[in-house]
């Protein structure tokens, strides 16, 4: 796990330098995973009510349980709506996610600045979206409030302390709204040759309102942006000239692709030009380009859709977990 640490100190700072296209306020058979008993979680109190984490929260830090820091991401991250399994999957992803950046401070890493001294924060541009689901379920959920917290708090309580592993240690359990047919492997977009983020065969992202979506810029404002990173494109010919031998990954998403005679990377690219995915084709047409793409978000990890669609044919929590994050152990800690 300290070859794994290393490694992922360094790849999964681009995880906190993107979004993870939160669904909430947001080719290949698949791989089955064989049968497993269900872990059976301890009743409350629990290591969830006893873990205390620190939070940066409107620029405040605010102490709370992990229980309640669970409550708050998985009411901001997936529709309270999701089926039960997958509501129950993602509070265990976002267990096991959290856990996993504590470990990676209690090993040396320092806290990022942008935390402001806190462990965590609730921008799901860096850490995983957080709502305060006591004092915003109105707003949130209306008059079917108390309904739907109840949902959110279930899942979390359903699956106390239950946390994926791998060789033992909690794992960087990252997630996304929809893939395309296939999610991507962290390999593929961060360059961390990960045992568990590899590429699955993934369901149900048509069943999001992102899955194909379109961004169109000027060829003058995609110059300008182009040129003032890399001042030595060559984007002098026409426009369909400018995108050239590109590599794509297993899932679909380009890895890289030569704009203007300099190699760039699909993230970057994605980052840019605010694209929702990196699995995108290029369409130049009267002086403009439009980028289409297919998913939303990283798409590494488990699908948040997919986990909604796997819930839907009768999959349980753990089963859609072992789909995503493939060889892994879950494990309940009290």
């Amino acid at each position: 796990m300290k070859r794994m640490t290393v490694m992922l100190l360094a790849a999964l700072a681009a995880v906190y330098l993107m979004p993870l296209f939160t669904v909430g306020v947001g080719g290949g058979k698949a791989q089955e995973p064989a049968p497993a008993a269900e872990p059976v979680a301890e009743e409350p109190p629990d290591f969830d009510r006893r873990t205390t984490v620190t939070v940066l929260l409107d620029g405040a830090i605010k102490s709370m349980s992990l229980r309640d820091y669970l409550r708050g991401v998985v009411a901001a991250e997936m529709p309270a709506s999701f089926p039960e399994e997958a509501l129950k999957a993602q509070a265990v992803a976002a267990r096991s996610y959290t856990l996993y950046q504590l470990r990676l401070y209690e090993d040396g890493a320092a806290l990022p600045e942008s935390h402001g001294g806190a462990q965590l924060c609730g921008d799901p541009a860096h850490c995983s979206g957080y709502v305060d689901v006591d004092a915003r379920k109105a707003e949130l959920w209306g008059a079917d409030a108390s309904y739907y917290e109840a949902r959110i708090t279930a899942a979390v309580d359903g699956t106390a302390g239950v946390t994926a592993t791998y060789d033992g240690a909690p794992i960087a359990a990252v997630f996304h709204s929809a893939s395309g047919p296939r999610t991507e492997s962290a390999l593929a977009v961060w360059g961390a040759d990960l045992p568990y983020l590899v590429t699955a065969a993934s369901p149900g992202g048509d069943q999001s309102p992102d899955y194909l979506g379109e961004v169109t810029v000027a060829e003058e404002a995609f110059r300008e942006k182009m040129l003032a990173a890399h001042p030595d494109m060559d984007l002098s010919a026409p426009a369909d000239t400018w995108f050239r031998a590109s590599v794509r990954s297993e899932a679909g998403g380009i890895i890289d692709v030569e704009v203007g005679g300099v190699r760039v990377s699909g993230l970057w690219l994605r980052q840019q030009l605010g694209l929702n995915s990196t699995n995108f084709t290029y369409h130049p047409a009267d002086g403009l380009l439009t980028f289409r793409t297919v998913g939303c978000g990283h798409g590494v990890g488990m699908s948040q859709y997919g986990a909604k669609a796997l819930a839907e044919q009768g999959r349980t929590y753990d089963e859609i977990l072992r789909w995503y994050y493939q060889g892994v152990d879950l494990t309940v800690r009290s």
